[in-house]
């Protein structure tokens, strides 16, 4: 059985131009996204996944939990 890293999503501001990860938009520089954040897990931060607003709003931490369960 595997066992899968406990993470959570927390609410940025984007820096530079960021890709959702569930529907391939483009997050613009400033505007904000949820990017996938690990607890427990240093190297989480390269595998980290990032979502737009939108998907975050139709979907929640369901997004989340979906992607982790098609690995």
């Amino acid at each position: 059985m595997m066992n899968w890293m406990e993470t959570r999503l927390v609410r940025k501001k984007a820096v530079e131009k960021t890709v959702c990860t569930n529907c391939g938009k483009i997050v613009n520089e400033n505007s904000w996204y949820y990017r996938e954040e690990g607890v427990g897990f240093h190297l989480h931060s390269l595998i980290a996944r990032n979502y737009c607003e939108e998907c975050y709003k139709k979907h929640g931490e369901n997004v989340l939990i979906k992607t982790q369960q098609s690995f």
